[in-house]
């Protein structure tokens, strides 16, 4: 099969890379699927009794699932996640500012804030034209 084996500074590519991404795209998906349902639905009652205890809750799961992709990027599939600049100071607050040169960017800042234990505190601003979008926009 021509196309399926390609070399690249003395690595193999081929069809296990595809087996791989498909792995890591499906774990995620169904990580997802059912982390919201067994995870964070039953926390979904106290949103409307305590919504500081459901947000207290809540950041704690969400950061906890969020070190699956970051370990599956970083074991499965071998990325390397080099963190330069000025580091974070503890007990101070930090704003991140993304330019989204890629469509994964997310998962590669979960790494950095994995390394500094800042996943639970993340908290996303999006733009203005964002807002309206079904799925991520102000009523969801």
């Amino acid at each position: 099969m021509a196309g399926w084996h390609h070399r690249l500074d003395g690595h193999e590519f081929g069809i296990m890379v595809s087996w791989r991404g498909i792995y890591f795209i499906l774990t995620l998906f169904w990580g997802s699927f059912f982390g919201s349902i067994f995870m964070l639905g039953p926390f979904l009652p106290l949103m409307f009794i305590s919504p500081s205890w459901y947000r207290w809750i809540n950041n704690r799961i969400v950061a906890t699932w969020l070190t699956l992709p970051v370990a599956l990027l970083e074991t499965m599939l071998g990325v390397k996640v080099v963190i330069t600049g000025d580091a974070f100071v503890p007990g101070e607050r930090s704003v991140i500012i993304m330019n989204h040169r890629t469509r994964m960017d997310w998962m590669f800042l979960w790494n950095c804030l994995m390394r500094y234990s800042y996943l639970r505190l993340q908290k996303i601003c999006l733009k203005a034209s964002l807002k309206s979008v079904p799925g991520f926009g102000r009523f969801t």
